[in-house]
């Protein structure tokens, strides 16, 4: 009776460790979702807004298709990102360094949609546009939140600062063309 209850435990045991190993991500899935999704959609979107508004409405749609893109990568990477819990030093910094190289395309986008605001609103299409920033403001503080309490403690005040820096380009765009509504 007892070798069979054994068996039973080391089977359960086997099983759940098995589910666990499927269902569970792990840093590299993150650092994919970074540096294979995230930054060459970030990249992306840059490129196309930098083509605006000499790409007219078809440049628009572009556009709203590469900003869902990236929403839902970020939704994604987020998903990921609590399924892997807690990232080691080392994970931890590589990943920050992977986002903090993406920071200055990040930042670019939201410069260049701020200079593009006369272009949109003679597209009628400056509320559209903040409706677009405030969708992915949400998305990528809800990234960034999710990184900094994956971090180990030592490493958080880095992803502060990255959400820091990455929120005040938004709030700085978002209030740009918030100003007009």
């Amino acid at each position: 009776m007892v070798a069979i209850t054994k068996v039973l435990w080391l089977a359960l045991t086997a099983t759940v460790t098995t589910a666990t190993a499927i269902v569970r991500r792990d840093v590299i899935t993150v650092q994919n979702d970074i540096t294979q999704k995230m930054g060459p959609g970030w990249f992306t979107l840059n490129q196309d807004l930098t083509g605006f508004p000499s790409s007219g409405f078809a440049g628009a749609i572009t556009i709203r298709n590469d900003i869902a893109t990236l929403v839902s990568i970020l939704e994604t990477t987020v998903s990921d990102i609590k399924s892997t819990g807690s990232f080691s030093t080392v994970a931890g910094t590589t990943i920050l360094a992977d986002i903090q190289l993406q920071v200055p395309t990040m930042l670019a986008s939201l410069v260049t949609v701020g200079a593009q605001k006369p272009d949109w609103e003679a597209m009628q299409g400056a509320s559209w546009i903040l409706t677009q920033l405030e969708s992915m403001n949400i998305a990528t503080s809800n990234f960034m939140d999710a990184i900094i309490a994956a971090e180990p403690l030592l490493l958080k005040p880095g992803g502060l600062a990255l959400k820091a820096e990455i929120t005040g380009a938004f709030d700085t765009a978002i209030n740009y063309y918030g100003a007009s509504q």
